[in-house]
């Protein structure tokens, strides 16, 4: 095996882990639920583009345009938040990564390469809420097909990018708990 420098993402081991994990939920709880995302999804005649798998900037207008002005604070808000939000779960994707890198013992270089899947969501969703930030202060359906590629994108890197880490979470557990049952005495 070779030599690997570490990745900062190996410091989220154990209670950091954990602590990481219950700042997510808790936050994820109240961003979708009475938070701002939530408030928003409640709104009458809502279109959520953000969880579809792709949409136009006609489509991002649309949807945009229906907003009334309480609506589009909010809207506002949903994706300032939405920033904190999508940073802790690019964080606990990349945790568990490293866990099951760690517990499973995978040195070789290869492995490294899926920390990319995490940071490329984080990124294409940043540039996502940034299209559409510019969409409802401009208005111009430009900024709503960016951001629809940039949905597109996210997808592409989130997808692959869950079920690797819970692949990895898993598979570092039972590694980890294989250890544990070999080295009792």
């Amino acid at each position: 095996m070779t030599y690997v420098a570490p990745s900062p993402f190996y410091r989220f081991q154990g209670w950091r882990f954990i602590v990481l994990l219950i700042i997510f939920f808790v936050y994820t709880a109240w961003f979708v639920g009475p938070g701002y995302f939530g408030q928003l999804a409640g709104l009458p005649d809502y279109s959520a583009l953000q969880e579809r798998g792709f949409y136009t900037g006609a489509e991002a207008l649309a949807a945009v345009n229906t907003l009334t002005e309480k609506g589009i604070r909010t809207k506002y808000l949903a994706l300032i938040f939405d920033l904190p939000y999508m940073i802790l779960q690019a964080l606990v994707f990349e945790a568990a990564i490293a866990f099951g890198i760690l517990q499973m013992r995978l040195g070789a270089r290869f492995w490294q390469w899926l920390f990319i899947l995490p940071i490329g969501f984080l990124l294409a969703d940043i540039f996502e809420d940034s299209g559409l930030l510019l969409l409802l202060s401009t208005r111009i359906a430009l900024f709503g097909s960016i951001a629809g590629v940039m949905t597109f994108l996210k997808f592409c890197f989130f997808i692959p990018a869950i079920f690797i880490s819970v692949g990895l979470l898993i598979g570092g557990g039972l590694a980890m708990l294989k250890r544990r049952l070999r080295d009792r005495p």
